[in-house]
């Protein structure tokens, strides 16, 4: 990690050989049991090509706990050494199953399967004088000047972290917990959407400053070049730069500060803790031919939490939910602050919240609002104990999700875009049970992971430790009962020796 003011020496050598700089990823890996998505850009110049005769570009490599990226480096170094990428935020787990060139567990790189965001970014692209596109004919030290020059305006926010990433420049601004400064910022859906208004409002103002940030480079599960690796068509080592102020500290933010550094909306509040732990939508198909349904066995108290998470993640992209008439920017029409908070208390409700809980959550959305709920009288703008009492008093009323994506404006796109769980067209609800494996094929995984972990453990393996690798690799409802299933239809022979110990794997348990 270096903490010199330049991105290079100044002699600005070519570069051959990597130069590894693990502290600064762990600088943005700050949870040591977040996984790190690592790929490689392949050499043009000996192509490889696909089972159809295509060439392949991107070539993903393994995914590794945060925590044990140091001890085991040496290992996979010499597949780094060259355009090799790794994942800005953090997964939950690997890939269930090995990459075939590496052999580990491979890499998960979709956003719904994020646990830690861990820093927005930008990626200037500049150092390109044939590209006619404003400042993209800056040099790297050019755009980084240009860049500090911005910060030290306040017209972006200090940096944290400044990269040469061969030709252009990164910047970084590391994120942090709202209520736990030494923790990361989860990765809830509404706080993706949120990242990602941060990192499009970063964009915004750079090319307003004729500085030429990528606007495609906004999403969570984006990939940065990895630090001390070659940048081949460079012929430059990535080199990344800690920021330090006057006083030496590092610059973190949490999401709504650096929301409010860009003048951007950042819905206060969260979901009740019940509510998020009920929030998972379901993790494969049960059948092959599912109904209209797919999510009905999956519980209605899930399901109203889902669409809990989901009205709060349209909040956040709306901004604020409206009084009634106003327009949002798409022109969809607002159907009013009062169903906004109507909705959110049934939801609570059918999520089996307590009054108590469902009450301060509701106080912090309806503050949210524009203009603030309520703020006509109490005949026109009912309190919100009312709405409390009149939801937990009365039966709920049945929303199909056709009707609420009309009300709150969702279409195809939008729900693909914010990665909504069950407040969704039809259609997009259909591609998504598709994409979900069937309950055999994740069985099939999860005991092939079953084999692996055989492999390193041998006969000292128990169902008790099974399970708690599987825990480990985030597959859900990983219990001593699954694993002991797992381990029979393996035909694991458990040894004298672990059995006198206290394993707890029994043929038949």
């Amino acid at each position: 990690m270096t903490q010199d003011k330049n991105l290079l020496d100044p002699e600005d050598k070519e570069e051959t050989a990597p130069a590894f700089d693990l502290d600064s990823v762990l600088a943005i890996h700050r949870d040591p049991g977040g996984f790190i998505g690592v790929m490689r850009k392949l050499d043009p110049a000996h192509p490889v090509f696909d089972k159809d005769g295509k060439p392949v570009i991107w070539q993903n490599l393994f995914s590794i706990r945060a925590g044990d990226l140091r001890s085991t480096f040496p290992a996979f170094a010499e597949w780094l050494t060259h355009d090799s990428f790794f994942t800005v935020s953090a997964y939950y787990r690997a890939a269930p199953y090995k990459n075939k060139l590496t052999g580990l567990p491979d890499v998960w790189r979709k956003e719904k399967y994020l646990s830690k965001l861990t820093a927005c970014y930008a990626d200037l692209d500049c150092g390109r004088p044939e590209s006619e596109d404003p400042g993209a004919a800056l040099t790297w030290r050019q755009a980084q000047h240009e860049a500090e020059a911005l910060a030290d305006l306040g017209i972006i926010p200090q940096p944290s972290i400044m990269a040469r990433s061969g030709r252009g420049v990164y910047l970084l601004w590391l994120l942090r917990d709202v209520k736990d400064p030494d923790k990361l910022q989860h990765a809830w859906p509404e706080k993706i959407e949120l990242f990602k208004a941060c990192n499009r409002a970063l964009n915004e103002r750079l090319r307003f400053h004729q500085l030429p940030a990528d606007p495609g480079a906004i999403d969570a599960a984006r990939v940065l070049r990895f630090p001390g690796s070659v940048h081949r068509k460079a012929l430059r080592r990535v080199t990344y730069v800690i920021q330090f102020d006057q006083n030496g500290r590092g610059f973190v933010y949490t999401l709504p500060e650096l929301a409010a550094a860009l003048e951007l909306p950042a819905p206060g509040g969260d979901l009740p803790e019940k509510v998020r732990e009920l929030a998972k939508p379901a993790q494969y198909r049960r059948v092959k031919n599912p109904g209209s349904a797919p999510l009905r066995s999956h519980g209605t108290k899930a399901l109203n939490a889902l669409r809990a998470q989901d009205l709060f993640t349209i909040q956040t992209w709306r901004g604020s939910f409206l009084k009634r008439g106003m327009k949002y920017q798409d022109g969809h029409s607002s159907p009013g602050r009062r169903l906004m908070l109507a909705l959110y208390t049934e939801f609570l409700k059918g999520s089996n919240v307590d009054k108590a809980a469902a009450l301060a959550s509701l106080r912090a959305m309806a503050q949210n609002m524009t203009p603030a709920y309520p703020s006509d009288p109490p005949d026109q703008d009912p309190t919100i104990e009312s709405l409390i009492e009149a939801a937990y008093s009365t039966r709920p009323r049945k929303w199909s999700n056709k009707k609420l994506c009309a009300l709150l404006g969702v279409t195809e796109d939008v729900a693909r875009d914010l990665d909504l769980k069950t407040i969704r067209p039809r259609a997009v609800a259909h591609e998504a049970d598709q994409a979900r494996p069937l309950q055999a094929d994740s069985m099939k995984d999860r005991r092939e992971l079953a084999r692996r972990f055989l492999e390193l453990h041998g006969p000292m393996t128990t169902a008790r430790s099974l399970a708690k690798f599987y825990r480990e690799q985030g597959i859900k409802g990983a219990n001593p009962q699954t694993a002991n299933e797992d381990l029979n239809a393996i035909d694991y022979k458990m040894s004298s020796m672990t059995r006198s110990r206290g394993g707890r794997h029994r043929k038949g348990l």
